[in-house]
């Protein structure tokens, strides 16, 4: 009887290791199919990315950019005037 518990024991662990064995190659097998695919998808969104971020920049108003630079460099020459 404990020679048949044995066995069925046995039995019972190869089955779980070879279920997990297959299981694992098959992880493996559909991460070798579906990562072409993934690149070419995170390459389509890092472009479609950059083109949104080179309109952006081209698309700004340079009125309030000129405002800012101006005014820095009237307090630097205010600034620089009173120590030199």
């Amino acid at each position: 009887m404990i020679v048949a518990g044995l066995k069925l024991t046995l039995l019972g662990m190869m089955v779980v290791f070879l279920f997990l064995v297959a299981l694992i190659l098959l992880i493996k097998l559909s991460f070798r199919m579906l990562s072409a695919g993934s690149a070419r998808e995170l390459a389509a969104m890092e472009s479609a990315e950059l083109k949104k971020r080179k309109r952006a920049f081209v698309e700004t108003d340079d009125k309030l950019l000129i405002a800012i630079i101006s005014a820095a460099i009237a307090t630097h020459r205010s600034r620089t005037r009173i120590v030199g």
